[in-house]
């Protein structure tokens, strides 16, 4: 079998975090920093990808202009949506984060276990080279995954920032990291 590439690009910043609204779109920033993938060179020929997209809005906003540039539909899949937080207050949400990310993997709560297992299987499963517009947790999962790292917490991707993944025989062959976050986290 043949190698699959996967790039994962996080959504540029958001108009407010995510103890804010559980689904802004970009800021003004955001658009900016989303624009600037058309001159990156690793995204310059993308033409043989297939497009995904979380279903978070910050997330498709961001697909918009590559997903222009090489005439792409964009497909939407939960897969890589963001980390769930049922019943938890929007107030809490960065204080639960905060303990949810550094907690050991087998202790998770069974919905967020479910989420990370759901990513993991999704892309392992991929069968074609694919540009996937995701989340800081989401990449978060990946990275400890391929890391056999025991929490979620890996590294801090910056506003569009990228994971290379290429997978052989539906496994992590190489991982390759773009720039970490160097400012205040705004999950």
């Amino acid at each position: 079998m043949s190698d699959i590439s996967i790039i994962l690009i996080r959504h540029g910043e958001a108009a407010a975090s995510w103890s804010e609204d559980p689904d802004p779109g970009l800021s003004d920033n955001g658009h900016e920093q989303a624009e600037s993938l058309l001159i990156h060179d690793c995204y310059q020929d993308l033409s043989g990808y297939q497009f995904i997209s979380s279903p978070k809005l910050r997330a498709i906003e961001t697909s918009n202009f590559l997903a222009k540039k090489f005439n792409k539909n964009v497909r939407t899949d939960l897969s890589f949506s963001e980390i769930p937080a049922t019943g938890v207050q929007m107030k809490d949400k960065m204080e639960w984060l905060g303990n949810i990310s550094s907690m050991p993997i087998e202790n998770l709560p069974l919905e967020v276990a479910v989420w990370r297992k759901e990513i993991i299987t999704s892309l392992l499963l991929t069968k074609s080279n694919t540009v996937i517009f995701s989340h800081f947790m989401v990449m978060n999962v990946l990275a400890s995954y391929a890391r056999d790292e025991q929490r979620l917490l890996s590294f801090y991707p910056d506003y569009t920032s990228f994971i290379k993944i290429v997978l052989r025989n539906e496994s992590i062959y190489t991982i390759e990291f773009d720039k970490e976050k160097k400012t205040k986290i705004n999950i």
